[in-house]
């Protein structure tokens, strides 16, 4: 969700269905979604969790309830609006990193470098350098929406988040960039070449293939949108 939207959204459905006060007659707390589909190591008693609370009595509660299943430990947000904003975060940073290795590999294929051969090498330098490689797009549920709230959180508040929309705009044309490539293979020797497509997951290890439009086009990619679009 975008950074405010449980106390923006939800807190004002339950009150009215409820007649009763926030934060007085009730409260929320907010953990936001991390595991990692397929990771038979990192499994979700392993991964540290982000808790938050409307109040630092409740946040405790929750971080007390999370505390007792996560085996990692908890981080406890300062507010609902934090722990919204992390999760977007970290997946707008996954967005914008596949967007670059898509990007720069496009670049390398133009003048004839292997991408492979540059990953593994820039992959030698023991700090800073996150080894990413380059795929037909993004998949799966979180990494082609949740940097879209982002984007429209920003434009909400009559901010752009160029960056995070250029991200947007390179995964969405890199399904026709590998397209292109494997029919350039061909060389025009086949008139009408067959693909066959082994497994149509997001990634390995998982049966999801959200994000994986068999005819070619993402199941959900929104228009873009002004604050006064929601």
């Amino acid at each position: 969700v975008y950074p405010g939207a449980t106390e923006e959204i939800c807190v004002p459905v339950l009150e009215r269905a409820s007649k009763k006060i926030y934060n007085k007659d009730f409260f929320c707390g907010y953990s936001p979604e991390r595991i990692n589909p397929g990771d038979k190591e990192r499994r979700l008693p392993n991964i540290k969790k982000i808790t938050s609370g409307s109040t630092p009595d409740v946040a405790q509660i929750v971080d007390d309830l999370y505390g007792q299943i996560i085996v990692a430990g908890t981080h406890k947000a300062t507010s609902i609006a934090v722990a919204e904003a992390a999760k977007v975060i970290e997946n707008t940073q996954r967005d914008i990193n596949i967007a670059l290795i898509n990007e720069f590999t496009q670049l390398c294929s133009a003048t004839g470098i292997n991408v492979q051969e540059v990953i593994d090498a820039a992959s030698s330098k023991p700090y800073g350098f996150m080894p990413f490689r380059p795929g037909v797009g993004i998949g799966g549920h979180c990494i082609p929406v949740d940097p879209l709230y982002l984007t429209w959180w920003a434009r909400k508040g009559g901010q752009v988040a160029s960056l995070v929309e250029r991200s947007d705009e390179i995964a969405n044309k890199m399904p026709i960039y590998v397209a292109e490539r494997a029919l350039a293979l061909t060389k025009g020797s086949i008139g009408t070449p067959k693909v066959l497509i082994l497994g149509v997951a997001y990634k390995p290890g998982v049966g999801d293939v959200r994000g994986q439009d068999l005819e070619g086009r993402q199941w959900y990619r929104p228009p873009k949108r002004t604050g006064d679009d929601f």
